[in-house]
């Protein structure tokens, strides 16, 4: 996201429709409204005042974004108009300090990693009361660690990744400089301190307040908007009167939880909202968003990917080989062509475990390996795929390699054509499946039908979000998960995923569902976190990625396309790649008036409105 107030430098390939007839027509001059007004004509202006309402479809379930229990889609879009960041992330995926709290972060020794942060003296919450490194050190000395439950302190904790990693925090001019000193390496230090909450709110309610939804009482503002009211449905925010930035131009945002992405298309089509931001979207619903008059919209690959994870530690997927069996039984082109590429046509087999198709780190060539490594690693499994890496691997499936791989496991195809083993028992799998995500549901119905044509029995578990059947891969009622990946542009945090290094999968940002270990890709890891320059440790993550492949931890598969719709009476809305996009703009965000006869200047809408 870019600085507050500030329009991003550029941006990736974004398909915009303002549309009509046929689905995915992308119209010459989208956007520009037509003909060019006669002079004689009205123009639209950008007014001071008025209000938007946003349709989304998830609703917050938590005030601090920090914890376990609130750090979901929905909350931190929420509370990113309103929770202070001392980094904010632009269009290319660049890490920039957010001039509105930190005048200045720098990173003034390695030997320890020291950072020294400067904070704006302008910077106070909306009780009046000044932002200071008290409410950093809070942040960090409730992140740093997860005690054992019973014994005191906090077990909520969304991660404690670079915040275990410091060894002091120093506080100097009257609160106002703060030196971090972390007691390893930590290369995305970047990542840290975002969305902060107020220590003396927080000191007095606890850290993880029982909230079910953002709260005011709770949720000060150290931004543009403030909170004025929050409900499970609807939540109702206004200019902060002690904003010290750039003001915005809207008076107030109103964001409405909808039932779904059908119901946001109805409120959009009736005018209850401005703009919608679905979380997915079929043909049909994209289908009606873009053909009402004057809506607008924007489409672009997401940096969300779907992935395939198996049980590594129990079960039939234990086998390093029958999980290449099964990965080369899956005709990835096929998924990505049926679930998503009628979207986009661009959207393609995933090639990384780490990044997703729209991220500047993406491979697009088979990756190199590093050179004269002196990494510690164990040896590689008998059973690994030699040589494997993503961009070799196939995206339609390979018939040959799959019988391979099956009758090295130890199965054979019985009369009728199913996998059996040597005792006869037909090879069955239970798919997890995270229901919330609609990508993730059709991808496993069709991944599903797949190897049941292969020969392979699938019964489907339906798990309420992603954590969830995470959770019936770690706790053996599944043998393979569909779940959606949210990258970003901290790749330590893809640590997370592949390793025990976060505690316990569930925990402190744990998602290690697999329960997949290696000395190896913990090393690396490991060596990559503590590489302050990201050029030397690309090919670290590479050899990671290279790794994964060959002992078929996980099969990745496309990246989820995202939309964006907005009535033509708002202007400044533009989709961010980073989260949370919707709001990346939000200082440009306004409402669009006729010109007033006898302009001046700019037009003002009455309070209200």
């Amino acid at each position: 996201m870019s600085h507050r107030g500030r329009r991003p430098p550029g941006r990736r390939r974004v398909a915009l429709l303002c549309v009509t007839a046929a689905l995915g027509a992308v119209l010459a001059g989208c956007g520009g409204g037509g003909a060019r007004p006669k002079p004689q004509d009205r123009v639209s202006l950008a007014a001071n005042g008025g209000t938007v309402t946003v349709g989304i479809d998830q609703a917050p379930t938590g005030c601090n974004p920090n914890t376990a229990s609130g750090n979901t889609e929905a909350d931190r879009l929420v509370l990113s108009l309103v929770l202070p960041s001392a980094f904010q992330i632009d269009e290319n995926g660049v890490a920039q300090y957010d001039p509105a709290l930190i005048e200045a972060a720098e990173l003034s020794s390695t030997t320890p990693e020291t950072v020294v942060y400067t904070i704006n003296p302008k910077a106070v919450w909306s009780d009046g009361r000044p932002i200071t490194a008290a409410d950093f050190v809070y942040a960090w000395q409730h992140q740093r660690a997860v005690p054992v439950v019973g014994a005191g302190g906090d077990v909520d904790v969304a991660s404690t990744a670079g915040y275990d990693d410091i060894s002091t925090m120093t506080p100097s001019n009257h609160g106002r400089t703060l030196t971090v000193v972390f007691s390893t390496h930590y290369a995305d230090w970047q990542s840290l301190f975002s969305d902060l909450l107020p220590a003396h709110v927080l000191s007095q309610v606890g850290w993880s307040p029982g909230c079910s939804t953002v709260d005011p009482a709770v949720d000060l503002s150290g931004g543009p908007f403030k909170i004025v009211s929050a409900s499970r449905t609807v939540v109702t925010l206004v200019r902060n009167p002690r904003w010290w930035g750039q003001p915005p131009h809207l008076a107030r945002i109103v964001i409405k939880v909808a039932s779904g992405p059908e119901q946001l298309a109805h409120w959009l089509f009736g005018h209850k909202v401005d703009v919608v931001a679905p979380s997915s979207f079929d043909a049909a619903l994209l289908q009606d968003i873009t053909s009402i008059p004057t809506v607008k919209s924007a489409m672009e690959i997401s940096n969300t990917f779907l992935e395939l994870e198996f049980d590594t530690t129990a079960g039939p997927t234990a086998a390093p080989l029958l999980r290449d069996a099964v990965a080369y039984a899956i005709d990835r082109q096929e998924l990505s062509n049926q679930v998503a590429g009628w979207a986009d046509v661009t959207i393609a087999p995933s090639v990384s475990h780490l990044y997703s198709q729209e991220q500047a780190a993406y491979p697009s060539t088979p990756p190199p390996v590093p050179a004269n490594s002196t990494t510690t690693t164990t040896a590689p499994s008998p059973a690994t795929s030699a040589g494997v890496t993503g961009a070799s691997f196939p995206t339609a499936g390979d018939a040959v390699k799959e019988i391979r791989e099956f009758e090295a496991a130890g199965y054979f195809r019985n009369v009728v054509g199913d996998w059996v083993d040597t005792s006869g028992r037909p090879l069955s799998l239970r798919l997890a499946v995270d229901d919330a995500d609609r990508w993730a549901v059709a991808t496993a119905t069709l991944l599903g039908a797949q190897l049941r044509g292969q020969g392979i029995a699938v019964s489907t578990v339906a798990a309420q979000g992603a954590e969830a059947a995470g959770a019936d891969l770690t706790n053996g009622e599944a043998d393979v998960a569909v779940v959606p990946l949210h990258t970003g542009p901290f790749p330590t945090r893809t640590s997370a995923w592949y390793t025990p290094l976060l505690e316990v999968p569930g925990e402190a940002g744990a998602q290690d569902w697999s329960g997949y270990q290696s000395l190896k890709v913990e090393n690396l890891f490991i060596q990559a976190a503590g590489q302050l320059d990201p050029v030397t440790a690309q090919p670290l993550y590479t050899e990671i990625d290279d790794q994964l492949w060959g002992d078929m931890v996980a099969l990745p598969l496309f990246a989820e396309p995202s939309v964006l719709a907005w009535s033509g009476s708002v202007t400044g809305i533009t989709p961010g790649p980073y989260w949370p996009g919707l709001f990346a703009t939000v200082l440009d965000w306004a409402r669009l008036v006729p010109e007033p006869a006898g302009y001046v200047g700019t037009p003002t809408i009455p309070s209200g409105g």
